[in-house]
């Protein structure tokens, strides 16, 4: 979602590491537990963080092959401690406590959705980073199970859910399942993938179903999707062994995990969509002796005008829930402008639904939106209704988008107090506490999301109020945003806004607050619905002022008492145009929690990567805690030479990783501070650590050359990539018209044939560096014409490659629309045979961007090597941080008639598949 992000230049980083353990380089860790938290605490504003930066110590999410999955082992996992859902399941109030607020929703039709909460199978960071952009879904009260769509033949078929992802679904009730994905043949599927998949050991077990079953226990999950669309040499036999595995699974796996199987591969081993539940595929939902296999399906999209009918029919023939069939929508491409025939999905013998509804891709609402406004209003058109108010009932009809609140009844975890939600979507530009701006630093984390309002938005009126709502991300309680609800207000009328669908019985200590800003004086008043239909108003203890407000609620007599909705009443003092109120906190407690006390707590430094010069770092943190019952949230701090604080980072897990770490001044010590914060905001004592930085007051010179082959009187134009804290520089060219410079980008010419030196010094007050190169510079009259393309047209081979339509050959054919593309483990390597021993002196590559594809499967990590004899290779290029979609790399001229690319690391992320559209070799012949 390009225009939600700031704009930001990204410019790659080489790193340099220092040793310790995750097989790289590790910081000097220093523990400390000492308290470092007082009453009041001082912040200094934490600035952006710098985005050109990329460190490569980030724990990423897991994704694996079937092969890679069989031995994996979480011990010898470094990124696995980052990789656990810390949030249970939360239970939600029964349905039949619930309350239908249309004329068309049931209680019955559920929700599944398959959602890409990330853009790729690879690279995802398990709990965010210091950027904006993120999936933050909300609208989870219409959702009763979440699919975490992923999966690709270059990066992995088996992915578990990113652990943010399950927390904030968790938090919602709602469970999540990892994606099994066999992709089609013309899609990169291997048979071997399925085969491997299925295979027994020697007693009649799967291996891959313990691996299943301990991924998900491992990692705090709910289950598996698995779909079955590898077509290439399918047999009934895999059909069987697919039943036989299913049920399996659900034999040896604890109470609460599910498997949903993909209308797609039929029981006799075919590759043929039902869309439909039919004696083609019911095999996966129950076997020939009535026992169930699988515990739902999800019906391929083309379903008609009896399909869903003949689905109910035949389920409640089986014995199975019709409501465990979701009839697939789906919405990737269109979103809300997708035309869906809901006749054939509403049941009007019943006034319900044949079936419940699954829809591939609701991520459209993110992945569409070109703003935040953008992304809110597709969220609530598709989920809720073209009113913005599920009750209200939808006026479309035909194939129209209804949206979800036409059917679905909005479900809620409010049952029990404690109760906390900041309205926080796991994002923000910036971070408050308390209504203070601490951070300007962009962030999501996921795993931070609360609870939204079950009802978005039902607001009821006097006079000539008129409110819309907005997330507002410049003022927040605790977190990224608020609630915004901004327009007219008539003097002392009320709008009633309902916020939650609840079963809380009311306990004699229990409390109630909000926390709200207004700007005008307002009065907020509780409204609560109870068990038997009355509604209680419960005023508010102040008026809500222009800053941040803590109101209370006496709820005291109303103990014993069960509240099945929660609704805030609010009232402007005088008239107002223009009038804005901010909703920051909801807070339910059962009297005051202990305060957390990480005094004694052990906090780690478990390892950090440092940038080339030593000027910003990625660090991993973890801490080990006496006492987790009460704590919400973790705050991470810098501790500042002032002994102010700085907030990096929070989160709900026992460990963090801080990315794009700025070093502060000249100091060769960051010290990390780790604050457990209960459900009542209250901090505890805070736990250290350092890490040391290395001495980089003395700066690194090095240069690029525009070109190294030139004519007689032909020009080069060098520039320094020294160091950053460069402050002098002196160049000197041997054999060119100028002899010295102290630009940063100066031209030069050359007027005699020869190979020339180069040298650069890069100076400060602490020193300076040196890099000289013998016989940079080489001036040949054959190079008059211009460098030539020595690569188009000749003998190519390849260590692997896909099809006959993405051989070798089409990286050399001048045409940018076709490509050379490789599976497998890299690394991958294309060699070109020039036909005899010329004289290069520069390479490109037009990588994925230039054939439109992503940017982020552009190549990361390549190198060039040459050869004259095609059996003793010299390496000539090292690239480790590319990001751009056409590369030119120039060096000193060599002798070749073997140019190999060995690609190390094929795209940004965890994709193996090199995708290479053109290589170009430039110099001239001998």
């Amino acid at each position: 979602m390009k225009k939600i992000l700031k704009a930001k230049t990204r410019i790659i980083a080489v790193v340099m590491t220092c040793a310790l353990a995750l097989g790289m380089a590790g910081c000097k860790g220093k523990d400390d537990s000492k308290s470092a938290v007082s009453d009041k605490i001082s912040y200094t504003l934490t600035e952006e963080a710098n985005q050109e930066i990329e460190l490569p110590n980030s724990p990423i999410s897991s994704f694996w092959f079937p092969a890679e999955l069989l031995t994996w082992n979480s011990d010898e996992d470094p990124d696995f401690a980052y990789n656990v859902s810390t949030v249970p399941l939360q239970e939600r109030v029964e349905k039949d406590k619930l309350s239908t607020i249309n004329t068309t929703q049931n209680k019955d039709t559920k929700v599944m959705a398959i959602s890409i909460m990330n853009s790729s199978t690879s690279g995802n960071s398990p709990h965010g980073k210091s950027k904006f952009s993120a999936n933050t879904f909300s609208y989870w009260q219409y959702v009763d199970t979440l699919v975490y769509w992923g999966g690709s033949a270059g990066e992995g078929i088996i992915v578990p859910p990113s652990p943010d992802v399950t927390d904030a679904a968790h938090k919602n009730g709602v469970p999540v399942l990892g994606t099994v994905f066999f992709p089609m043949l013309e899609h990169g599927g291997k048979i071997e993938w399925l085969d491997d998949f299925l295979r027994k050991d020697t007693a009649g077990n799967f291996p891959m179903a313990d691996k299943l079953i301990e991924v998900a226990d491992k990692y705090g999950f709910d289950g598996w999707f698995i779909n079955q669309e590898t077509q290439d040499s399918l047999t009934k036999n895999h059909a069987v062994l697919m039943q036989e595995f299913i049920k399996q699974c659900k034999e040896k796996a604890p109470e609460g995990f599910h498997i949903v199987w993909y209308d797609s591969m039929t029981k006799d081993g075919e590759m043929n969509w039902q869309n439909a539940l039919t004696q083609e595929n019911d095999y996966f939902m129950i076997d020939s002796e009535k026992n169930k296999v699988a515990d739902s399906m999800f019906l391929n999209f083309w379903w008609g005008s009896s399909e869903l009918k003949n689905s109910r029919e035949r389920a409640e023939q089986l014995g199975i829930d019709p409501y465990e069939l979701y009839a697939g929508v789906d919405v990737q491409a269109n979103g809300v402008m997708t035309p869906i025939e809901w006749k054939n999905f509403e049941n009007s013998s019943t006034s319900a639904t044949y079936t419940s509804l699954g829809l591939y891709c609701p991520s459209w609402s993110y992945f569409a939106a070109e703003t935040i406004d953008g992304y809110d209003k597709n969220e609530s058109r598709l989920w809720v209704n073209e009113h913005g108010n599920p009750a209200i009932d939808t006026k479309v009809s035909g194939s129209t988008w209804k949206g979800i609140s036409t059917y679905i009844v909005e479900r809620s975890v409010v049952k029990k107090a404690p109760f906390v939600t900041n309205f926080s979507m796991g994002n923000g530009y910036s971070f408050f506490i308390n209504g203070e701006k601490v951070s300007n630093r962009d962030w999501n984390n996921r795993s931070m999301a609360d609870v939204m309002p079950t009802y978005r938005w039902i607001m009821d009126s006097e006079g000539n109020n008129d409110l819309k709502v907005y997330t507002d991300y410049a003022n927040a309680y605790y977190g990224g945003n608020s609630f915004r609800f901004y327009g007219n207000m008539d003097a002392n009328k009320k709008t009633d806004i309902k916020l939650f669908a609840s079963d809380l019985a009311i306990e004699k200590s229990m409390t109630v607050s909000m926390a709200l800003k207004a700007s005008h004086k307002t009065t907020a008043n509780l409204v609560l619905t109870m068990e038997d239909g009355s509604t209680k108003v419960v005023n508010g203890d102040k008026a809500v002022s222009t800053d941040w407000t803590v109101v209370g609620f006496d709820v005291s007599k109303l103990a014993g008492k069960t509240v099945r909705n929660i609704s805030v009443s609010i009232a402007a003092k005088e008239k107002a145009s223009g009038y804005e109120l901010f909703l920051g906190n909801l807070s339910i407690l059962n009297g005051p929690l202990e305060t957390t006390d990480v005094t004694s707590a052990k906090v780690d430094a478990d390892g950090c990567v440092f940038d080339e010069e030593n000027m910003y770092a990625g660090v991993r943190l973890s801490y080990e805690l006496p006492g987790t019952e009460h704590v919400k949230n973790y705050e991470i701090y810098r501790i500042n030479q002032d002994n102010s604080k700085s907030l990096l980072a929070v989160t709900t897990n026992a460990c963090i990783y801080i990315d794009r770490l700025d070093r502060s001044g000249e100091s060769l010590t960051t010290t990390f501070e780790v604050v457990a914060v209960n459900q009542e905001g209250v901090r505890g004592k805070g736990a250290t650590t350092s890490i040391e930085w290395k001495d980089n007051s003395i700066p690194r010179a090095d240069f690029t050359a525009s070109t190294t082959l030139i004519p007689e009187g032909g020009s080069v134009t060098f520039e320094s990539t020294s160091t950053q804290n460069t402050e002098g520089l002196l160049w000197e060219f041997e054999g060119a018209d100028v002899t010295t410079s102290e630009e940063a980008s100066p031209t030069v010419v050359y007027q005699k044939e020869g190979t020339y030196k180069v040298s650069l010094t890069a100076k400060n007050a602490k020193g300076e560096d040196k890099k000289e190169i013998e016989g940079f510079i080489t001036v040949n009259n054959k190079a008059k014409d211009g460098l030539v393309n020595l690569a188009l047209n000749q003998n190519t081979e390849a260590s692997a490659y896909v099809n006959e339509n993405e051989a070798p050959q089409f990286a050399v054919d001048g045409d940018y629309s076709k490509k050379w593309c490789a599976t497998g483990n890299p690394p991958h390597t294309l060699t070109i045979d020039l036909g005899e021993v010329k004289t290069i002196s520069q390479v490109a590559i037009a990588h994925a961007e230039k054939g439109n594809e992503s940017p982020d499967m552009n190549t990361q990590k390549y190198k060039f090597e040459v050869s004259t004899d095609g059996n003793e290779f010299t390496e000539i290029v090292n690239i480790t941080k590319n990001k751009a979609g056409m590369t030119m790399d120039t060096f000193k001229a060599v002798d070749a008639r073997y140019v190999r690319l060995v690609i190390v690391k094929p795209t940004q992320g965890g994709d193996t598949a090199a995708r290479i559209y053109e290589v170009e070799v430039y110099g001239i012949n001998k």
